[in-house]
């Protein structure tokens, strides 16, 4: 068997992160990878205070972001762990539940030549392989500094991620709105949140409500239960 684990801190998770994801299923032949948030980086322990989201916020839109892919699955151990997040010690918990598995840690090209700082480095390299891939257009930092700005965000992440940071983040115009697209997604553990009555756009990620709203015979509540065609 064949287990990617791609760790970050994901604040905020975008397309770049999804791509890579993708590319590593397809390129290594996984059978499974583990998008694993970090509770805190080690690099970016002293840049806490500046996070845009707190943990279970990214957690949240990690999972909303690789709702649906197959063969991901969102690992929420480092957040539950707490504290400085180390590669090491997710990798050893990977590798004693899985002792048949070839483990493949997946990060970005600019972290390949920071490796041997990483914590217990020389054991950690025996564990698994590392694969590097190449920095995307998006970035987390490009990203906040776009929200900084008052810019748009929407191309560079997934759909219901960027609902939730157009009415939580940079309009923040009405908290309801955005209280009621993070009750949807936690409810649905990552699903999208569907469209929201009132919002201008008739924005809606999934397909299956779309053609409800279509169907001049449809009445009632799309299937995440956010939104009520009368």
């Amino acid at each position: 068997m064949k287990i990617g684990i791609f760790g970050g801190s994901f604040d905020p998770v975008h397309n770049g992160h999804v791509g890579i994801a993708k590319k590593a299923l397809e390129e290594l032949g996984l059978d499974r990878l583990a998008v694993v948030p970090a509770a805190v980086s080690p690099f970016k322990a002293d840049e806490a205070g500046q996070a845009l989201f707190d943990a279970p916020t990214r957690l949240m839109l990690v999972r909303a972001a690789f709702n649906g892919i197959e063969r991901v699955v969102v690992d929420d151990r480092e957040i539950l762990r707490g504290g400085t997040s180390y590669a090491i010690d997710t990798v050893r918990q990977y590798a004693g539940e899985n002792p048949d598995a070839q483990l493949y840690f997946i990060i970005g090209e600019d972290s390949r030549d920071g490796l041997p700082r990483w914590k217990e480095y020389d054991t950690l390299k025996t564990l698994c392989r590392f694969v590097a891939y190449p920095r995307t257009p998006e970035s987390s930092t490009h990203i906040r500094s776009l929200l900084a700005a008052g810019a748009d965000i929407a191309a560079f992440v997934p759909d219901a991620v960027a609902l939730f940071i157009r009415h939580h983040v940079r309009e923040n115009a009405d908290s309801r709105l955005a209280s009621t697209v993070r009750s949807g997604l936690v409810r649905k553990a990552g699903y999208c949140p569907c469209r929201l009555p009132k919002l201008p756009e008739f924005f809606c990620p999934c397909e299956e409500f779309r053609g409800q709203l279509a169907d001049p015979s449809f009445h009632g509540l799309c299937h995440c239960r956010l939104y009520d065609k009368p």
